[in-house]
């Protein structure tokens, strides 16, 4: 059973073409900690730049994260940049001396003249946002659910789980959506801590008056980082977790902000998840629950699938 879910997170599915301004980084060799990275495919992009696959000379396969930092309204010195970056890898490898539920890193450069930074990381099979559309497809035919139980169930265990290391580390990640988890094999695995990106998108703020600055992607991540009503906490990824069950249950984030199911489809059968997604998709983040709450939540800690 494990090897045929390896499979299906395997299989190819029509990526997007490549933006215009990506181009010239198809088929482009970096040189990271004197390893060379020949950028193969585009994998994804957000905010600040794109990830890559890639093959590193030697017949292995990576993964390269690229950020256009001449995207920032405000410029970094090289200190500032390679600290911002150095932080986030460093407690990477700490995180991962007891466990492997993070990305692994084999190296980080900055290119001066390009203004771009370049993290190389372990190659995942696909991303939780790929999976997710694969099971879909394979199962919309056969039942109402937007995935299969069994697999939503699994899927919600790994990232509690994940979390709870975020939480052990003190760490406020803020923007994770499905596109911030990919799989190795059956493992789920983070791909960032969300500090370089927190610095980054400070510096993206150049409002006149009450400055407001935007961290994290709509309606996945917690409203307060949008609007800035509330103080960002460690609650503010338990909206997060809420929203990406949602997405689990619906096939979307809840783009109205509450636990209310999309105009498209039913409300959820299961009153364990709606017990969950009422819990967590609360704007006030002082009114959402603890990560203790969820991790002994009846969906969570026995063998209920809905």
């Amino acid at each position: 059973m494990g090897n045929q879910q390896a499979k299906r997170r395997r299989r190819a599915y029509r990526r997007p073409p490549i933006p215009q301004e990506d181009l010239w980084l198809a088929y482009h060799t970096f040189r990271l900690r004197n390893h060379l990275y020949t950028l193969l495919q585009r994998r994804g992009g957000g905010k600040f730049g794109s990830i890559w696959s890639c093959a590193d000379g030697t017949g292995n396969y990576a993964a390269v994260k690229i950020f256009h930092l001449n995207r920032l309204q405000q410029q970094l010195t090289t200190t500032e940049i390679i600290k911002s970056f150095q932080t986030e890898i460093d407690l990477i490898c700490r995180i991962r001396e007891t466990n492997d539920s993070v990305i692994n890193i084999f190296g980080f450069d900055y290119d001066a003249h390009r203004n771009i930074a370049l993290i190389a990381m372990e190659l995942g099979d696909q991303s939780l946002t790929e999976y997710v559309r694969t099971l879909h497809e394979s199962n919309s035919k056969l039942s109402d659910n937007f995935i299969p139980p069994k697999n939503r169930k699994e899927i919600w265990i790994q990232l509690v789980d994940i979390c709870q290391i975020l939480y052990q580390y003190n760490i406020v990640h803020r923007d994770l959506k499905p596109d911030s988890f990919v799989y190795i094999g059956n493992k789920l695995k983070l791909t960032d801590l969300g500090i370089t990106t927190n610095d980054l998108s400070v510096l993206t703020s150049c409002n006149t008056g009450r400055r407001r600055i935007t961290v994290g992607t709509r309606f996945y991540s917690g409203p307060e980082c949008i609007t800035g009503q509330y103080l960002v906490t460690l609650k503010t990824d338990i909206w997060s977790l809420g929203a990406i069950l949602y997405y689990l249950t619906y096939g979307m984030p809840p783009i109205y902000e509450s636990h209310q199911p999309p105009s498209s489809r039913s409300q959820t059968s299961s009153l364990l998840i709606k017990n969950i997604l009422e819990s967590c998709l609360i704007k006030n983040p002082n009114s959402r629950p603890s990560l203790q709450w969820i991790q002994k939540h009846p969906f969570t800690n026995t063998n209920a699938l809905a």
